[in-house]
């Protein structure tokens, strides 16, 4: 009977510890966790028409049966302006990086082909973001000083089938997710880490 009642206090005792970190979680961080699951989701269902609505990047979803949020880290911020900025600048130092590759000798070409890499992705990464702050508020144009915000998660995906051979593979990954003022979270960057441009401001 001890034993028993003693079984039933762990239990209570844990579900409001799990309740008690749920209700510590604040709004705005709930919200970036549940628009990183609705993204993981439609990407595991192949919902081509909610991963256009909830995404403003391009993610393979070969193999891919699943994914789960981690952890999510805190908020930072940018005017539209920096972010464009960025944008336009990274731009041009990937077209260098690109040039500089196609004409180096074979001494540098391994370096200056993963700098060029590097580059393409985060050039990538913030065009992705500048659209992003305008899906996220759609029909509300963004003057240079409106505030955007992003958050960074780490994520877990899962990915099985005949490509990936008899046992599924879990990777980690970064997404990253931007919301303009009066807006939803847009995903705009999904690396696994290895591959993250670590992009600067956001």
């Amino acid at each position: 009977m001890f034993a028993r009642s003693s079984g039933r206090s762990i239990l209570l005792a844990l579900a409001v510890t799990l309740l008690a970190g749920c209700a510590r979680e604040a709004p705005e961080t709930r919200d970036v966790r549940r628009a990183a699951q609705r993204y993981l989701d439609a990407l595991s269902r192949r919902d081509v028409n909610q991963i256009r609505a909830l995404a403003t990047c391009v993610t393979s979803t070969t193999s891919l049966v699943g994914g789960r949020v981690l952890d999510i880290q805190p908020p930072r911020g940018i005017r539209m302006g920096s972010l464009d900025s960025l944008a336009r600048a990274t731009t041009v130092s990937q077209r260098a990086a690109d040039s500089s590759w196609t004409r180096s000798d074979e001494s540098r070409a391994d370096s200056l082909f993963h700098r060029a890499q590097l580059l393409s992705r985060r050039s990538a990464l913030y065009r992705n973001a500048v659209r992003a702050a305008q899906a996220s508020a759609p029909g509300v144009a963004l003057s240079r000083d409106a505030p955007l915000k992003t958050r960074a998660v780490r994520i877990r995906i899962r990915y099985a089938g005949p490509l990936i051979g008899p046992s599924p593979v879990d990777r980690e990954a970064t997404m990253r997710l931007l919301r303009a003022p009066g807006g939803g979270w847009i995903v705009f960057s999904l690396y696994l880490t290895p591959d993250d441009p670590r992009p600067e401001m956001i």
